[in-house]
């Protein structure tokens, strides 16, 4: 087979306004990237995040837990009342609660399921403010109120789908890019829809995001270690150090996946 005149670029599939720290680390490690968003999101209404802001301003609720980066923003500006523990699911959004000026009392291995599980046992009154995706998985609120929490849902954004240009989905089906980065559970099915040919190595940020891949047909070549722009910039380095001696033909898990 004839090698190609260049490296594939590496497919970024944040949403819009998400993806350019993940493009800028690629991009100074040398790595050639370009970023298409799969899902956009769209936030709820002011009223219904306003009315978010005012109960954690007074403090109507003893945590307040946060799964998601752009639940973090979308937050902002908000004031949390001392007495109002906050939760974040990992890493990358404990970082973006920092950036609001919120500090995480307790931070989760990156997923749902870690969250819950690091969670005490409910004490008498305790209640839990959860703004989250409406796409959101049900592991959460439910695994929460099986612990004693009155839990207060609330719907900070939507995300709907984006049909990406011609020549992203025929480079995907064709496999013209050198790796795909996949940041969410509904990326991934996105992704897995328009089809993804089996040389394109597939990096996730996370085990909801590996499988939601997996449920769809997708294999994953590396899991970011944390649910962080750094770790999956060195899950994609590693991918790629590989490549050469990797056909990446076939679509069963990788040995550290199975």
């Amino acid at each position: 087979m004839r090698a190609a005149a260049a490296p594939r670029p590496v497919l970024v599939t944040r949403p819009a306004g998400r993806g350019a720290t993940l493009l800028e680390l690629l991009r100074t490690a040398g790595i050639e990237a370009a970023h298409q968003p799969l899902i956009q999101l769209v936030p709820a209404a002011d009223e219904e995040l306003g009315a978010a802001r005012s109960q954690l301003a007074a403090g109507g609720c003893t945590h307040l837990v946060v799964t998601s980066r752009t639940v973090a923003e979308l937050l902002a500006p908000v004031e949390v009342a001392p007495e109002v523990a906050v939760v974040a699911v990992g890493e990358g959004t404990a970082a973006a609660l920092r950036d609001i000026g919120i500090t995480s009392e307790l931070v989760a291995a990156g997923s749902g399921a870690d969250l819950v599980a690091q969670m005490p046992a409910a004490p008498a009154g305790a209640s839990v403010l959860f703004p989250a995706s409406s796409a959101a998985a049900r592991t959460v609120p439910e695994g929460l109120r099986a612990k004693g929490y009155a839990v207060r849902e609330v719907t900070a954004y939507r995300p709907e789908p984006v049909d990406p240009p011609a020549e992203v989905r025929a480079g995907l089906a064709a496999g013209h890019y050198g790796a795909l980065v996949l940041t969410s559970s509904m990326i991934a099915r996105r992704a897995a829809a328009l089809g993804v040919h089996p040389s394109i190595p597939i990096i996730s940020i996370g085990a909801p995001t590996s499988r939601a891949a997996r449920a769809a047909g997708l294999s994953i070549a590396r899991q970011a270690a944390e649910t962080t722009d750094a770790a999956l910039l060195a899950a994609v380095q590693e991918v790629l150090a590989h490549a050469p001696r990797t056909h990446h033909l076939s679509r069963s898990p990788s040995p550290m996946e199975s």
